[in-house]
């Protein structure tokens, strides 16, 4: 019964090393990797839409239904994997300083925020 409190503070006293570490020049730190872990689990799903409307308006809407949906569809399982990943690695510098393992944005929904959907 004593072990508790006593395993509580060492839990408590690792995560505030890992997370008060000193961030790189890029601003990489232990803390964006996890909360980008977080957006990508919370908010991948939206890479379906977004990427059915850029081939709409791209190539059509034949594409949209076929090419869009298969390539949506991989990269909502490819950002889910990939928030899981850093969510249980976040105290880990790797890849090179915190930087994200995802070929793409580094957040959900970063292309709707860059306006690159808006030449329509």
């Amino acid at each position: 019964m004593t072990k508790r409190p006593l395993i509580f503070a060492a839990a408590i006293a690792a995560a505030i090393v890992c997370l008060s570490s000193t961030p790189n020049a890029s601003g990489a730190d232990a803390l964006r990797k996890f909360s980008r872990g977080i957006a990508n689990i919370a908010w991948g799903w939206t890479d379906l839409p977004l990427t059915m409307h850029s081939e709409d308006v791209m190539w059509g809407p034949a594409a949209a239904y076929t090419y869009g949906v298969v390539k949506g569809s991989w990269k909502v399982i490819c950002r889910t994997a990939v928030g899981i990943w850093e969510i249980a690695s976040f105290p880990v510098p790797w890849p090179d300083g915190y930087w994200p393992v995802y070929y793409g944005p580094e957040f959900p929904l970063h292309e709707f925020n860059q306006n690159l959907l808006w030449y329509e």
